[in-house]
């Protein structure tokens, strides 16, 4: 099926769900004794304020088993009832709020008025006519949000049009060619929007209107069925994913490396939020307090509101990646600068409608009294619109809280939030991670009522210098030369091979690398190509992966003869190739039997020619194989076969929570980096547990997402952390001897490195993903031990 089709049966059922739901939980809602209303509003509330990745998260875990059996293709498929259900979950307070605002002014005459007006007579003739325009609206905005939903079906692996934008731009970089595929959301977008501005859009007030008693009486036993589509909503939406949340071990056994983990996510997404959030309180006010010439530009703002962000996110790339912008791009300044055009509409839209309700005596009472303009602002606006203003603010700090495509393509160094944090978690299947980081969204989110509770007021002005120090740890130097000293006892200086791009000798987040016997290097990004360079970093070569609509490569290494190995994780194999790009033997099958591979992330080869490869997900396993056998024409006479499997998802010695990059060192003993459970673990050749080091966090020692390991023949280790954005040497009994980088877009310092590798004379390579580049390390001579073996390239 097509990403159209996709996108199209997604959306209308995700609104069709949540307008039942909506019409189920409203129904309810006006049968409810005022006792309970306010509780009710209150769960829709809670259920808009819920992390979106929550409800993702409980579904990718329940379906995780089906997912893997049923295949990529049946799996898409399978997953679409279930995608519309998640974003159905999602929005369905919306149509609820709107038809509660259109029946709650339904007075009691006109319901008294029909005899034998009851149950389906009911609906007919009083909540139909009466809240169809709401139903209309509500359906509609419920359209456009899930149609231009990135995260959810992504997270599923259901096709639509904002991931099919992602997947072009990302492996192209072409912004007008991602437009123009995505036309069709922005013209539902706006084609909405000039509905929704012609309609009369009726908010719930707590008086007037028929009373609850009449309600229930008329409604009978629709009422009753109504309350059990409202449990069936609740349920689903907040109490099974609250519930999996806090009843989970691993939730809480992982809260706390998560959180150690991620603390510069933490604090870069609360300060984001809040910046952006006080912005834009503040930038609502002045714009509702303006002349009337400004007032169209409301409906514009809700149009960028509309549009997906990851549009929004591929058409800032191109004008931040000019050098005289390169300030910007490595600053904070890029996060307002996103998402305070993108929110603008909510803060300005809630100060316009409470602006309309100000009671206009206060303020002329104190004029005639001689008030100056300030007091009577203060005292007759402020005080009557405050508390809407602050909730529309606070509206907007959980959406930025929950951002992620807005901002993924344009990311400073090093200033990750928590949502993009938890997305690429997700992604990879990591649900007790997740769970623990949307424990830390929740606890993020309730801070601002907190502190109001606490202090009973939020002083805008302690934002200033929280985002002035925000602001310092992300500005960088806008020049990166090409080759600058480095200092650290094993590299005297670095060079920088590549920028952002899809050209030859360009990158998009490279992922991946090795070096040949003839120290050329190759490296893998996400558009699915291998690129080939000279031992100077000059363009050779390049080839494409053949296969590329499930996933692209990651994870290479070397074979006995010196063949490129290139591993397809969700293809579930092996491949081969020779200096050139020749495809000379694939290998690997999928299943979660021995001998068989669930996303494999990386292979090792020992000194006996034998192969082992590390998975992730449901398996969380290393596999030993044995050598491959070429014959005299270099045809494959013989695949690797089976020898031993070792492993198991958990945080214990032996166990591993995604198993990434493999080091082969000395006694053929193998390295593995236990990403999310942040250490090193170390087992001989049979797969028995030798040592571990490492925990979570950010001081020395310490480590957050290692994604690769090289072991050096003395038993020196180069551990590429992912989270802390740097290079952690290690000496032979496990103690850090050197850190090398940190957070960064200068030369040396690094954004989220994936993958590391040696070449003969002891150069390290970087994979420097999200800087878009390779970073090659120039071992000062004679320092350390040059790892002429080849057999610890892995990755």
């Amino acid at each position: 099926m097509t990403a159209l089709w996709n996108t199209a049966w997604v959306s209308v059922g995700a609104a069709a769900l949540a307008a039942a739901f909506g019409w189920a939980f409203a129904t309810s809602w006006m049968g409810a004794g005022r006792q309970w209303r306010p509780w009710m509003l209150a769960i829709a509330a809670v259920n808009q304020a819920l992390p979106p990745f929550l409800l993702a998260n409980s579904w990718l875990e329940i379906t995780s088993t089906w997912r893997l059996e049923w295949g990529g293709a049946t799996s898409a498929e399978a997953m679409l009832p279930l995608t519309a259900l998640v974003l159905a979950g999602m929005h369905w307070p919306i149509p609820a709020i709107l038809l509660i605002g259109a029946w709650s002014r339904v007075e009691r005459p006109a319901m008294e008025s029909i005899p034998g007006l009851r149950g389906w007579h009911l609906l007919r003739h009083i909540q139909w006519p009466s809240g169809l325009q709401g139903l209309g609206v509500g359906f509609v905005v419920c359209v456009v949000l899930a149609g231009a939903n990135f995260s959810i079906p992504t997270l599923f692996q259901v096709r639509v049009l904002p991931e099919l934008l992602w997947v072009r731009f990302n492996t192209q970089l072409d912004v007008g060619g991602a437009w123009l595929a995505g036309w069709p959301l922005v013209v539902l977008g706006g084609m909405a929007l000039l509905w929704v501005s012609r309609s009369g859009v009726r908010w719930p007030h707590a008086e007037g209107g028929a009373d609850p008693s009449l309600w229930r009486r008329r409604l009978g036993g629709i009422g009753w069925v109504c309350n059990g589509l409202t449990l069936l909503a609740v349920g689903l939406s907040i109490g099974l994913p609250v519930g999996m949340l806090m009843l989970s071990r691993r939730t809480w056994a992982e809260l706390g490396p998560a959180s150690r983990a991620g603390v510069v996510s933490i604090a870069t997404s609360v300060i984001v939020a809040a910046v952006v959030a006080g912005g834009l309180l503040l930038l609502a006010l002045l714009l509702v307090h303006g002349t009337r010439s400004v007032a169209p530009c409301r409906w514009v703002a809700w149009l960028w509101f509309l549009v997906p962000g990851i549009l929004i996110s591929a058409l800032w790339v191109p004008v931040l990646a000019k050098p005289s912008m390169r300030w910007l791009a490595n600053s904070a300044f890029v996060y307002p600068l996103l998402l305070m055009p993108r929110y603008l509409a909510i803060p300005w839209s809630v100060g316009l409608a409470s602006l309309e309700r100000v009671d206009r005596t206060t303020g002329d009472a104190l004029r005639t009294s001689g008030g100056s303009p300030v007091e009577v602002w203060w005292h007759a606006v402020w005080a009557q619109i405050r508390g809407t203003s602050l909730m529309g603010a606070y509206i907007v700090y959980l959406l930025v809280l929950w951002d992620v495509e807005s901002i993924l393509l344009v990311m400073p160094a090093g200033m990750d939030t928590v949502a993009v944090r938890v997305f690429n978690l997700l992604h990879y299947g990591h649900a007790g991670q997740v769970n623990a980081l949307c424990v830390v969204l929740l606890g993020i989110a309730v801070l601002p009522i907190v502190l109001w509770k606490l202090a009973s007021m939020i002083r805008w002005r302690l934002l200033i210098p929280g985002a002035a120090v925000f602001v310092a740890a992300g500005c960088d130097n806008p020049a990166t030369p090409k080759r600058v000293p480095l200092e650290s006892r094993w590299f005297s200086h670095v060079e920088v091979i590549g920028h952002r791009g899809v050209g030859p000798g360009q990158f998009n987040k490279p992922r991946s690398l090795v070096c040949d016997r003839n120290d050329n290097l190759y490296v893998a990004d996400v558009t699915g190509r291998i690129q080939k360079f000279d031992s100077n970093g000059r363009f050779l070569l390049q080839w494409q992966m053949p296969q590329t609509d499930l996933g692209k490569p990651k994870g290479m290494g070397l074979d006995a003869q010196g063949n490129i190995l290139v591993i397809e994780p969700h293809y579930m194999r092996v491949n081969h190739f020779d200096s050139e790009g020749k495809l000379v033997a694939q290998w690997g099958a999928k299943g979660t039997n021995a001998g068989r591979f669930i996303l494999p992330r990386a292979i090792g080869l020992n000194s006996l020619g034998e192969f082992f490869v590390s998975e992730y997900t449901v398996v969380d396993r290393v596999q030993r194989f044995g050598p491959i056998t070429f014959g005299a024409k270099g045809d494959v006479v013989g695949v690797p076969q089976f020898g031993i499997a070792w492993g198991e998802p958990g945080e214990r010695a032996g166990h591993f929570n995604r198993a990434e990059g493999l080091g082969i060192g000395p006694s053929d003993h193998v390295f593995v980096a236990d990403s999310c459970n942040h250490r090193i673990q170390v087992f001989d050749r049979e797969g028995r547990f030798l040592r571990m080091h490492g925990s979570p966090g950010s001081a020395p020692g310490a480590f957050s997402y290692p994604y690769d390991v090289r072991v050096e023949p003395d038993g020196t280790q180069f551990i590429c952390e992912f989270g802390n954005s740097r290079i952690s040497i290690v000496d032979a009994r496990d103690q850090l001897v050197e850190i090398i980088g940190g957070p960064g877009a200068q030369a040396g310092r690094f954004a989220n490195p994936w993958a590391v590798a040696f070449d003969s004379r002891g150069n390290l390579y970087v994979a420097d993903s999200q800087n878009h580049r390779v970073q090659k390390l120039i071992r000062r001579d004679g320092v350390g031990v040059v790892p002429v073996a080849r057999s610890n390239q892995a990755g």
